[in-house]
């Protein structure tokens, strides 16, 4: 009898064998499907600048295609955060319609493309609406950029994919020395040529000195040019500090008419203009040297001095 039994279980049993290994046999030919991630990366590659002002930052749009078919990329939307505040004003994002594009399939390996970036960046714009955002000048600048991209693959039914791409750019910021007047002072009169002393104070609101040379400038009182002049020195101005200093100019009274004259010999307040120019030495690498230009006007004391 139990050899009986036996026998009579077999055939369940390797029934039951095969159907195991029909399961197992299904999963190892049929793995999970994993969803390929898109990881498209902007990368800041340098600044470009001919004044403290205006700014062209470089970018490069990095993207690849995991999918087996070809996709449309478009820009959907863009924005600029500049030291942890959204800036509404002053970036313009150059040739957007290069970022409407379409990405081949992949075919083994995933397809690549690589598209220039270029972002303006107006400081003045910025300055002038610094307080409204919230963004003061600073030493540093940390600008990202975010580019919202939308991937459409070209399959039917096919869902498309909204993608964030930051990228995030740090270069020092690069202001202009700032100029001001102290005092005007006559060293000799004479008949025809006076000596004047133009005292002058120079800000550097940088984080590293600067240098000035080529340094001209012109002054005008009442409207009438008095005198011009070009300071040959390199002048040396620390980081965060001014120098204060003093030149000395030549006024020649030909031509000029009695009125001014007497004002002056008589010391009495005058209508002033200083203008000129001088190229200024950074040491900072996107702009190491730049010209800037100054135009300074008031009342002053002349003091008999």
């Amino acid at each position: 009898m139990r050899k009986n039994q036996n026998s009579t279980y077999l055939p369940l049993i390797a029934f039951l064998t095969f159907l195991i290994c029909l399961v197992f046999a299904s999963c190892k030919s049929k793995p999970p499907v994993v969803e390929p991630e898109m990881a498209p990366t902007l990368v800041f590659e340098n600044v470009e600048a001919e004044d403290p002002l205006h700014l062209n930052l470089n970018y490069n749009l990095n993207m690849s295609n995991p999918f087996p078919q070809a996709g449309r990329v478009r820009l959907e939307s863009w924005r600029v955060e500049l030291n942890g505040q959204k800036a509404s004003t002053g970036f313009i994002l150059e040739k957007r319609d290069s970022l409407n594009f379409t990405i081949r399939a992949a075919a083994g390996e995933p397809a690549f493309v690589s598209i220039p970036v270029r972002l303006n960046m107006d400081v003045a714009a910025l300055n002038a609406q610094g307080n409204a955002q919230g963004i003061t000048p600073s030493d540093d600048y940390r600008v990202n950029l975010v580019l919202v991209l939308e991937f459409s693959p070209d399959k039917e039914n096919a869902q498309s994919m909204v993608l964030e791409v930051p990228g995030l750019a740090v270069f020092p910021g690069v202001r202009a020395p700032v100029f001001n007047i102290t005092s005007i002072a006559i060293l000799k009169a004479e008949l025809v040529n006076t000596r004047f002393r133009v005292g002058l104070k120079i800000d550097n609101p940088n984080p590293y000195p600067v240098e000035l040379s080529a340094f001209a400038y012109e002054l005008y009182g009442n409207g009438r040019l008095w005198a011009d002049g070009i300071e040959k020195n390199i002048l040396k101005v620390n980081a965060k500090s001014s120098l204060q200093g003093n030149l000395f100019l030549i006024m020649n009274f030909i031509n000029m008419k009695r009125d001014l004259l007497d004002q002056i010999i008589n010391l009495e307040d005058v209508n002033y203009r200083f203008a000129g120019d001088a190229m200024v030495g950074t040491g900072v690498d996107y702009l190491p040297e730049f010209k800037t230009s100054f135009n300074l006007s008031g009342y002053s004391q002349v003091l008999d001095n």
